[in-house]
């Protein structure tokens, strides 16, 4: 069994916690600039729904591969060390911000059951875990792993009614808006929304997906394409990969220049984007939200899923050094960013370097004006706004640093200690 790393979901994962970072450094200013504002809209269009995409695919595959490499046929058992280790992390990190953010006089309010905040993403992949385990005796029957495929090659995961799920979960997920009761009580809101689009990752084989992208067909690639790489003649003069690159690109410009280009309320369907409200809340903004809700939601993950694909399939499948290994460690940039996001906010580092280029910030209408606290619009911006994201990155880079892998490493080993713990009794 071929059990090689594929670089190309770490390169992705490290863009897109780099995006996480970015767009939580960029909120605060969504209303003082037009440049802030359409980029933080952009990220928030697909960034998230990247993340739950690429988790679905590494959930199928940590299961298959190890157990077949312990050479277990049979049922996949439940991950109890990761249900256990993700809430462990989750509930570290909401203790910890809570704690931050104390400490910064924000006087936050502590919420047992519900969970607003970052560590939502880490409640739902908790969830995920065992609504999953669940789901293979609704998918026809549990789901079963060989060691080996048809030819030696990957171990066998049957599922037998993908597509039907699959149309369940969009269904569910259109629904569920209807239902303002659900909101984030254990994250229900999120974790239903977003579950369609964890379930095409989880019913897609990482491996085979590559090929697709590549023009090959879903699992098209040889072992000697592979080897040739990337860069290999194979992908180089393959016309099908040029034109899913080209479409990318446009995909990816068109989407920009749409968010470049819109109305200033036009931000408002970040609101769609974070999987969390109801369309009741939504008729604040939106006067046919209640109406047409159920299909704009099954359009807004359509355009996010469109942005998705097209940006794993720009990204290059090798190894790009510590870019690579950001992408491998993005827990830890994920538990430890925001606090100091919350740092930058109370030292108005934006608005300092705004000033720094020679600008003008104008704090009294700061929030209270639409895009006049920043004096000169996107011209004077652009160069203060490279420096901020640079800033970013460099927090990404930092919190990629060993050292950072403490609690959240510590914490999952903790829940795979409770798991085996559990197991015998």
């Amino acid at each position: 069994m071929n059990s090689k790393r594929i670089y190309k979901y770490d390169n992705v994962k490290a863009l897109l916690i780099f995006l996480v970072v970015i767009g939580h450094m960029t909120t605060d200013y969504v209303s003082d600039s037009h440049m802030v504002r359409w980029v933080t809209l952009w990220i928030y269009s697909f960034h998230m729904p990247a993340f739950i995409f690429i988790s679905g695919l590494v959930h199928k595959h940590y299961i298959t591969e190890e157990r077949a490499a312990l050479g277990v046929k049979g049922e996949t058992r439940l991950r109890w060390d990761k249900v256990a280790g993700f809430f462990l992390c989750a509930w570290g990190l909401k203790i910890f911000l809570q704690f931050t953010r104390t400490l910064m006089g924000q006087n936050p309010l502590w919420h047992w059951l519900e969970e607003p905040g970052i560590p939502w993403y880490l409640f739902v992949m908790a969830e995920y875990e065992l609504l999953f385990y669940v789901m293979r005796y609704i998918d026809g029957g549990s789901r079963t792993c060989d060691i080996t495929g048809p030819d030696g090659g990957e171990p066998v995961v049957k599922n037998t009614r993908p597509f039907v799920m699959i149309l369940g979960a969009f269904a569910l997920s259109a629904v569920i808006g209807y239902f303002p009761a659900v909101g984030d009580t254990f994250c229900l809101s999120r974790m239903i929304n977003f579950l369609p689009i964890y379930m095409i990752g989880y019913y897609l084989d990482m491996k085979k997906f590559l090929p697709l992208l590549n023009g090959e067909g879903y699992g098209g690639a040889s072992d000697a394409e592979d080897a040739a790489g990337e860069s290999g003649p194979s992908r180089r003069g393959n016309p099908k990969r040029t034109a899913i690159v080209i479409f990318s690109w446009i995909t990816v410009v068109v989407t920009m220049f749409i968010c470049y280009a819109g109305k200033w309320g036009m931000y408002s369907w970040r609101k769609w984007f974070t999987g969390r409200r109801s369309y009741e809340f939504l008729q604040d903004y939106f006067s046919y939200a209640v109406k047409d809700g159920w299909w704009i939601r099954l359009a807004v993950w359509g355009v996010a899923l469109l942005i998705t694909f097209a940006v794993i399939a720009l990204i290059p499948d090798k190894d790009l050094g510590f870019i690579t290994t950001v992408g491998s460690r993005t827990l830890s940039v994920y538990f430890w960013h925001r606090p100091l996001c919350y740092l930058f906010r109370t030292w108005k580092v934006l608005p300092r370097l705004y000033m720094l280029f020679g600008g003008t910030y104008n704090e009294a209408v700061a929030g209270q004006i639409r895009g006049h606290a920043f004096v000169g619009g996107d011209t004077k911006m652009l160069l203060p706004f490279i420096v901020y994201c640079l800033i970013g990155a460099a927090m990404t880079v930092f919190f990629s640093l060993r050292i950072f892998e403490h609690p959240t490493g510590d914490l999952m080993k903790l829940g795979a200690w409770i798991a085996k713990a559990g197991s015998r009794k």
